[in-house]
């Protein structure tokens, strides 16, 4: 008997049917996986602008922080390079801003923009009458603090401690001790000059931190101060000028406070405050002469340092009342009249 070949079942349709059916319900949790994913996707794309804007406020105040460190100015250039990049390029007022409100609420500090350097050299001047306006991609800053006068005092704004306590208070003291000779000396002093007033101090071969000629390059590389050189008539004449950072880390207040104390004149000082305490009543006629006489000459100190620094003219209650200010802004110095007077005898 020949072998019986079974025939292939027929599908049922209704089985299709249901196949069918059953499909996609199984397929509908992948395609609202995948909706969900597009619609997350969707929202990603919403939020990526500022997303990446905080994340370009976040470096830019990371750069800041950092550039003040080392004293180096915050660059327009460096911040496009490092911080905006191509996509952000037209965004640097935004950032900017931004940056700026979160130095002054969480770190007590701003981005200050640097003045342009002074064109003093013949070559310099002529440069400059070739270039018709400034660029702004030339534009630095440095950081400064927002901190109220009244907390700009050494005992809350104390040296860092990096590298070390002395080193930053030791190279504070120099600089603006050399910035101070340079601005009462009309702005601008000749090297030899320089380095007599630092062999008064005692400073012209070696400083605390290292030798002078080194200090000095440091202080040209940091900005406080800046060296010219010019040939006049077959001789090199080699000057010093208060550079970018110094007239805003120091400026004519730093000065003002630092010849003032210098002078005897400054906030807490006997001639300040017009009387000893402990002189007795007996000699209170002699006392307020004596006031009388320190008034006057503190008028004539006052009315010859404003001169010498370009500053508005002397008013004897103004000064009194924004003393604290204006010590402030530099480093308090102990009163030394008789070096004082020495020097002023070697200016003379």
């Amino acid at each position: 008997m020949p072998p019986q070949r079974k025939r292939r079942a027929q599908p049922d349709p209704s089985d299709s049917d249901s196949s069918q059916t059953q499909n996609p319900h199984r397929q509908r949790p992948r395609q609202s996986n995948s909706a969900e994913m597009t619609d997350g996707d969707g929202n990603d794309e919403g939020t990526s602008a500022p997303s990446s804007l905080d994340a370009m406020v976040k470096k830019m105040v990371r750069m800041a922080m950092a550039c003040e460190y080392a004293r180096l100015p915050i660059r327009r250039t460096e911040i496009s390079a490092k911080v905006l990049g191509e996509q952000g390029a037209r965004q640097f007022k935004t950032v900017f801003e931004q940056a700026q409100r979160e130095l002054r609420e969480k770190f007590g500090m701003e981005m200050t923009e640097l003045p342009a350097k002074e064109k003093t050299t013949l070559t310099q001047r002529r440069a400059a009458q070739r270039t018709e306006k400034p660029s702004s991609s030339n534009k630095s800053w440095v950081l400064t603090t927002t901190l109220p006068p009244k907390y700009r005092v050494p005992s809350i704004l104390t040296p860092t401690k990096a590298p070390s306590t002395y080193v930053e208070s030791t190279y504070t003291a120099i600089y603006t001790f050399i910035i101070s000779v340079i601005a009462l000396n009309g702005g601008t002093l000749a090297e030899q000059k320089l380095e007599r007033y630092l062999g008064r101090v005692n400073a012209d071969q070696q400083t605390p931190l290292e030798k002078t000629d080194k200090l000095i390059q440091r202080l040209c590389k940091d900005g406080y101060i800046v060296r010219t050189k010019e040939v006049d008539g077959g001789e090199e004449v080699i000057e010093f000028m208060v550079g970018p950072r110094g007239k805003i880390e120091v400026g004519s207040g730093g000065v003002a406070a630092l010849a003032r104390e210098v002078y005897g004149y400054g906030p807490g000082s006997k001639q300040t405050r017009g009387r000893n305490e402990d002189e007795d009543d007996d000699d209170s006629g002699e006392s307020e002469s004596l006031s009388q006489i320190q008034r006057e000459d503190r008028q004539q100190f006052e009315v010859r340092l404003r001169r010498t620094l370009g500053l508005p003219e002397f008013r004897e209650e103004q000064t009194q009342r924004n003393d604290g200010d204006r010590a402030s802004d530099g480093p308090r110095r102990s009163s030394r009249r008789a070096a004082a007077d020495e020097s002023e005898e070697d200016s003379d």
